[in-house]
């Protein structure tokens, strides 16, 4: 990349240089080339498209979202915590755990948009709610359940 980046600056350089053509509609395609060059150089360099203030990776829900395997929370959730061949007593739980800090309601919210699969509009609409609540109540637990797996033994990933 770093090569690229090298020979796309040196192009850069070169159309600057030839930078006085007499004729403005030529001025203008070699306005729009360094424009171009520049917006291309700066993209490899940042790794992310410019002007952006942060970079997608940092705005997605996911960042929030704590992870649990979906079969195994849908699983959960169809046995209402029993056990049976396709969850292990151990992975019940950690999900009883990481679910421990959670309100009652909080617990019914996440259960049925992580454990049913439902959306979060299906949610509050079944719950009747705004889904702006259904989001505030999954933002929350998410950083409880985040808290929990950072300070809990049990639900602390393991040491590589």
């Amino acid at each position: 990349m770093q090569e690229l980046i090298k020979e796309y600056q040196a192009t850069l350089k070169l159309i600057r240089e030839s930078k006085s053509p007499t004729k403005k509609e030529d001025q203008v395609i070699i306005s729009g080339m360094i424009s171009d060059l520049e917006y291309a150089i700066e993209w490899m360099k940042k790794g992310r498209r410019p002007g952006l203030k942060r970079g997608i990776e940092r705005r997605a829900a996911y960042q929030l979202e704590q992870p649990i395997d979906p079969v195994i929370m849908q699983s959960y959730k169809a046995n209402s915590g029993t056990s049976f061949s396709g969850v292990s007593e151990g992975e019940i739980q950690k999900i009883d755990e990481a679910l421990s800090n959670l309100t009652k309601r909080e617990r019914e919210v996440f259960l049925l948009v992580r454990g049913e699969g439902y959306s979060r509009t299906e949610a509050a609409r079944l719950l009747g709610v705004k889904k702006g609540t259904i989001n505030n109540i999954m933002t929350r637990c998410d950083q409880k359940i985040r808290i929990i797996k950072s300070t809990s033994l049990f639900l602390a990933p393991p040491a590589n």
